[in-house]
């Protein structure tokens, strides 16, 4: 049943990569996105990555951060083509004076265009925040500025 069990699972296990970007305008300021990432489906069910970036924003001067966007994906259903998972996700941003932290679920859905092509959006955070005084406060966004695009290309 072992050597069955494992089996399987490399049968549907496989690599990915994709990313976001995005360029946003709030106010007097601009920022442009980009954060690639690769990652490793077990199976049906269990998904891990790592997103790694940047952001370049423009607002009285020229500033950014590193992006560092380690995650772990379960799905909660799927039809074959739309997907509804949760992601557990520790999103970083470090820039020349500190390191700004996230730690959360965020929903996220799934839609296969292809076996091999895939969107995905994911709405919001709830968790807790780390900023830059050290402090550790509950988390929830839920806005326009907490939605991210992916593509996905499965291998």
């Amino acid at each position: 049943m072992l050597v069955l069990a494992s089996v399987s699972v490399k049968v549907n296990a496989q690599w990915f990569v994709g990313g976001t970007g995005g360029i946003g305008y709030f106010g007097d300021h601009f920022s442009l996105e980009l954060a690639p990432q690769a990652g490793y489906e077990f199976n049906d069910r269990w998904a891990v990555g790592l997103g790694l970036g940047g952001n370049l924003s423009i607002n009285e001067g020229l500033g950014g951060y590193a992006i560092i966007d380690p995650y772990v994906r379960f799905n909660c259903w799927n039809n074959g083509k739309l997907f509804v998972d949760v992601l557990a996700e520790a999103d970083m941003r470090l820039n020349s004076d500190a390191l700004v932290a996230s730690v959360g679920l965020s929903p996220s859905l799934r839609y296969a265009f292809t076996d091999h092509w895939q969107a995905a959006v994911a709405v919001g955070l709830v968790g807790v925040h780390v900023g830059t005084d050290n402090d550790v406060d509950p988390y929830f966004a839920f806005t326009g500025r907490g939605l991210s695009l992916n593509v996905i290309y499965k291998f």
